[in-house]
This record gives structure tokens, C-alpha cells and sequence, in this order.
């Protein structure tokens, strides 16, 4: 098994919703110093392009030329940030999952590694494929997946098998083209209903523990 986690509302929970919250005041802030006019119009157009190009930033680039660079660097200036709290109950179950575990995520390292820092389980990732790494186009595209894959292939070669990822995700969206390559899927969201190809769907991380045994081994 390989263990993918996204790291958004994924590695912590809604209940730090606020972490989420910091961040997303960054983002709507470079999109106002980009196009102008008012933080709640920018605010706006920062939802139009997450929903319609897959992220914010895609939006950038494709209609403003933005630099992914810039933009990270921007957003994940710490005295605005607020980051997840410790939790060891979350570093006890990431230590007991058997195979290689890391992050795929459509944020930059520095975001995702400075919040398990936080919650005191960087350490318990073995990568974290970035959105830099996937060449700045991310999960939900087609393309993304295949990245991932071909970076698990070098890490892993003839032992990889694409039917042993398993991907915990926040998101349906981000979920459905896992589901396609043959991923194992589970959704991590209290209040989303999930359709019959989700593989499994759990409120919380911690909730894994629950399910692990049900999972092909």
C-alpha cells in the first residue's frame, strides 16, 4: 500500500476550517494586488477560478500571466497564517499505516510542511508531491494522477501497483479521477455524501483506524 493524503481539511479537519480560512484571505489578497478593486470582489473571482481552472492560481496564470513563484511566496507569508495545532493522536495512526506514506497536494511544500511541523507529524511523511512538482497543474486534471504515478513508479519499480494507492481527500472533485485510474478512495469530510464509487468515506482522519482492516491488503 501507498498512503496519498491531501493536506487541506484532509491531514486537519473542519474543525481548523481556520487554517483553511488564513490562507484563502492570502489568496483573495493577491488576486485584489492582481486585477484590482475590492478584497470582496476579489474574493469572489478567487471561488470563479478555483471552480472553474481546478485552482485559484490556475486561473492566475491562464488569464493574467501570474508567476507560481510569486504567488506562493505571497500567500504563504507566516504573520498572516494560522497553522494547524499538535496532534499525536493523528502521529500515532500515520506511524501505524504499513507501507510508504506521503502528500499530494495542489499547494506548494513550504504551506503543507510548515502545518505538519505544527501538528508534529512532518517526519511521518515520507515525500510531499507538490503542486511545483506536478509542473503547476494539479489535482482534479488527468495529469496530475499520471505524475504521481510515474513518480511512485521511480520510488517504488516493480513493486508499484496503481490498485494500491490509496487517496484520503476532502474532496469528491479531486476524489473521482483517483477512482478511475483504480485508486483506492476515501473520503475525509463530516458533511459531504458520498456516491457508491467512493471505495469508503470516514468525518475525520482519525476515523482511519476504523477502516484500515477493510482495506485490500
Amino acid at each position: 500500500m501507498v498512503w496519498l493524503f491531501d493536506y487541506d481539511l484532509t491531514l486537519y479537519g473542519e474543525e481548523e476550517r481556520h487554517v483553511l480560512v488564513s490562507l484563502d484571505r492570502r489568496i483573495s489578497a493577491y488576486v485584489q494586488k492582481t486585477i484590482g478593486g475590492t478584497f470582496e470582489h476579489a474574493s469572489e473571482i478567487r471561488t470563479e477560478y478555483l471552480h472553474r481552472y481546478g485552482t485559484t492560481l490556475a486561473g492566475l496564470m491562464a488569464l493574467h500571466g501570474t508567476d507560481p513563484d510569486d504567488f506562493f511566496d505571497f500567500i504563504h507569508d507566516a504573520q498572516y497564517l494560522v497553522y494547524p495545532v499538535p496532534a499525536p493522536a493523528k502521529r500515532d495512526l500515520l506511524l501505524s499505516l504499513k507501507g510508504p506514506r506521503g502528500v499530494f497536494t495542489n499547494g506548494r511544500h513550504d504551506w503543507s510542511e510548515a502545518g505538519m511541523r505544527s501538528m508534529g507529524i512532518l517526519d511521518c511523511m515520507d515525500f510531499v508531491f507538490d503542486l511545483k512538482a506536478l509542473g503547476w497543474v494539479g489535482k482534479p486534471h488527468d495529469i496530475a494522477y499520471e505524475k504521481m504515478e510515474n513518480f511512485l513508479k521511480g520510488r517504488l519499480g516493480a513493486d508499484f501497483n496503481a490498485s494500491g494507492i490509496v487517496l484520503l481527500e476532502d474532496s469528491l472533485r479531486n476524489l473521482e479521477p483517483a477512482h478511475a485510474r483504480g485508486w483506492i478512495t476515501i473520503l475525509v469530510n463530516p458533511v459531504e455524501n458520498a456516491p457508491d464509487w467512493v471505495d469508503f468515506h470516514i468525518p475525520h482522519l482519525l476515523d482511519l483506524d476504523k477502516i484500515v482492516n477493510k482495506l485490500p491488503c
